[in-house]
């Protein structure tokens, strides 16, 4: 199987899939509590499509290296944008290449990559993505206990009754650790200060996160029926971004990249056949 020791000496998984030097690469960035399998359909169209897939799980997901204890503070961004680079790196893609990413970390992690590196990244494909950086176990637990009509208008929600969300939440992802061994070294006060102050910051960053500066040519591909990353994300996304499109995919839910595949990859397609 192939991996590769990041910095830290962690076992990494990824694929490489028809590595051909003359096969355009594509980076494919999976989301929280998935794994590089879920892009077998994707991997298979671009085969066929004569472009490189190369695939990562990041630390704690996947095949990859899966930490015995886990510090609430800790964000997966941290370790993900380093390991695609010290990735690039082990395969010596020293050229241009192109990002499809899924979901909200993966979508987030694909954004911050492309700012970072914007002379790197030729494209960029968000499907089922958004502004909402959601990569830690606290993030997740409190993003899967809100009902649908609030993810939908969530930053508004949240400007004038974060507080309230907050105390209707917090009894909930809090049992959700306390039942859990792995952290059983907390306190239910320590608990309840770090879920408060994880959930501001995430609010604080996304009400800040400006993605305007992309100016790669970017597909954001959106499922109608998605109530995990609803097209309200998607839509904000397309407001801001300048040189982007969005679709808006009718029956499709959050996965529907796995789903509804060709429908999903007839996009891709389209949108990769207008890049030079």
């Amino acid at each position: 199987m192939p991996f590769f020791r990041n910095k830290d000496s962690l076992s990494i998984y990824f694929e490489d899939i028809n590595d051909d030097p003359k096969n355009f690469p594509i980076i494919l960035l999976h989301g929280q509590a998935s794994s590089v399998i879920f892009f077998k359909h994707q991997i298979s169209f671009l085969k066929k499509k004569k472009f490189r897939s190369i695939c990562i799980d990041p630390i704690g997901l996947g095949r990859s290296f899966k930490p015995i204890s886990i510090n609430l503070k800790d964000h997966l961004r941290e370790t993900y944008i380093r390991d695609i680079e010290d990735l690039l790196k082990h395969l010596k893609i020293n050229n241009k290449f192109g990002i499809l990413a899924h979901s909200l970390v993966g979508g987030m992690i694909a954004q911050i990559f492309t700012k970072k590196h914007p002379d790197k990244v030729k494209f960029l494909i968000l499907l089922n993505s958004g502004d909402l950086m959601i990569d830690n176990d606290i993030r997740s637990s409190f993003w899967n206990v809100l009902p649908y009509h609030v993810r939908i208008n969530f930053l508004q929600i949240v400007e004038n009754s974060l507080d309230d969300v907050l105390n209707r939440t917090i009894p909930f992802i809090k049992l959700a650790f306390t039942e859990d061994p792995v952290y059983k070294d907390y306190s239910d006060q320590e608990l309840e200060e770090i879920i408060e102050e994880e959930i501001f910051n995430m609010v604080k960053e996304a009400k800040s996160f400006d993605p305007s500066d992309i100016k790669c040519p970017t597909l954001i591909v959106s499922g109608m029926l998605d109530n995990y990353s609803p097209l309200t994300f998607s839509e904000r996304l397309a407001e801001k971004i300048p040189n982007s499109e969005l679709i808006a995919v009718e029956f499709a839910g959050h996965l529907a990249p796995s789903q509804i595949y060709e429908e999903i990859n007839g996009h891709i397609g389209n949108f990769l056949k207008k890049i030079d």
